[in-house]
């Protein structure tokens, strides 16, 4: 996680900072420098987010704990790359269900899709999570809908699962959200 922290995280808030005080009037360059050469599709590009969701856990073994419930907001920031007609892209997100068994839980993804009609997109993830109790497979799917050029709204399911001190934790997430994307 120290590793997203110290290099990931400011690239990608470097890149979407760099993103949004070009909006307004990005040219050919650097769009081609951010890796996406139109035409592209509605959902190339960087964006961030907001969410908010359910979070079901529990933990099996020695200290078990049944399954708690919690309601959580979150972040994400990405950027997306049209590959033929597919849509491949890192996602980097923050959940703050503190009352989960994981507590908070910050990763990336790697995200692929496929727009179909132009503004709808089911996607899978899969990637890594972790800030406590460790470093685990994170995965999900879901589906995006783009209402207009720069907004769209996601829901998704996620999860999660790690062995620790003898036991097991499962994380599942069902979330909704909002993207703004700045070009």
């Amino acid at each position: 996680m120290a590793v997203i922290r110290k290099l990931i995280a400011p690239a990608l808030l470097s890149l979407l900072c760099a993103a949004q005080a070009h909006s307004e009037a990005l040219d050919a360059t650097l769009l081609k420098l951010m890796g996406v050469q139109g035409p592209h599709s509605q959902f190339a590009g960087p964006y961030v987010g907001a969410k908010f969701g359910v979070d079901w856990s529990d933990i099996t073994g020695p200290d078990p704990k049944s399954t708690q419930t919690t309601y959580f907001p979150g972040l994400v920031a990405g950027v997306n790359y049209d590959v033929g007609q597919f849509v491949i892209g890192f996602e980097g997100f923050m959940d703050f269900h503190d009352g989960s068994t994981t507590g908070k839980d910050g990763g990336i993804d790697l995200k692929f899709g496929m727009p179909v009609d132009g503004n709808i997109m089911p996607y899978g993830r899969i990637g890594f999570t972790g800030t406590w109790p460790d470093t685990r497979l994170h995965y999900g799917a879901g589906v995006e809908y783009k209402l207009e050029k720069n907004w769209s709204v996601a829901a998704e399911y996620t999860g999660d699962t790690s062995s620790y001190q003898g036991g097991h934790r499962r994380n599942d997430s069902l979330t909704v959200g909002v993207h703004y994307y700045f070009f």
